[in-house]
């Protein structure tokens, strides 16, 4: 039995279609959260999620694009980027959308898991490799599932805390630590193995070109141009730097 495991798509159609086409065996999926905000491929991003069989957790963007209230308050350039984005998509992404799972125990082709999106409580709210065990371990909720599988943070990292494996696949659409692939991991017989996807970015280009809200704010557009070819996601900033130094991907 073969389980994708994804998570953090972020509206990169692009990227999840390579990692969809180079794991075309696989039996069934995971998807750990995030999937249109804030990209501009948000209709085929959707309908390559609906494609899969599995379980798909809603993640923190997710959930705000069932309150769009709180995107009044953000600056310009992203809150007109957002409002196209909710806009745009069309009803099958939203009804996949309200139909994303809780976080919590679930058993997938066999393997039962912890799945949690991985926003912690506190500051910082990303679980990251040198985030201390007890707060790794507040992920699992109690949980004795051997594997916890988590996102969030958009960096590949596993660590074993008394028996049970925490696991973050890393991001498909939004890597963040300086190298421009697509980022997910294959569990295979009870055994998790981290993989990476290259794919062509043009198609998330010329969407994004595409954005006529964002001819209003160019330097915005370029920006994110920027942010996507470097690898870094959110701009080129620590903690990402560092892990990037360190090799993370």
């Amino acid at each position: 039995m073969k389980i994708l495991v994804i998570a953090d798509v972020h509206g990169n159609a692009a990227a999840l279609s390579a990692v969809l086409e180079k794991e075309r065996d696989a039996d069934a999926a995971i998807f750990l959260g995030d999937t249109v905000l804030s990209g501009p491929q948000p209709n085929g991003t959707m309908a390559l999620l609906g494609s899969l069989d599995g379980v798909l957790i809603a993640g923190n963007h997710d959930l705000e694009m069932l309150d769009p209230e709180r995107f009044e308050g953000w600056p310009a350039p992203w809150r007109a980027y957002t409002c196209w984005i909710l806009d745009s998509l069309e009803s099958p992404g939203w009804d996949l959308l309200r139909e994303l799972q809780p976080e919590g125990v679930c058993e997938v082709g066999g393997q039962r898991v912890f799945l949690h999106h991985g926003v912690l409580p506190d500051m910082p709210r990303q679980a990251l490799p040198d985030t201390p065990d007890d707060r790794l371990i507040a992920l699992a909720r109690g949980s004795d599932c051997p594997l916890v599988l988590f996102g969030h943070s958009h960096i590949q990292f596993r660590r074993t805390i008394g028996g049970q494996e925490f696991i973050n696949p890393g991001s498909v659409g939004q890597p963040r630590c300086g190298r421009r692939v697509a980022c997910y991991g294959v569990l295979e017989d009870g055994v998790f193995r981290h993989r990476q996807a290259e794919y062509d970015p043009a198609p998330w280009l010329e969407a994004l070109d595409g954005i006529r809200p964002l001819d209003a704010f160019p330097e915005f557009r370029e920006w994110l141009k920027r942010a996507l070819l470097s690898g870094y996601g959110i701009g080129e900033r620590e903690p990402w730097t560092r892990f990037a130094r360190e090799g993370y991907v």
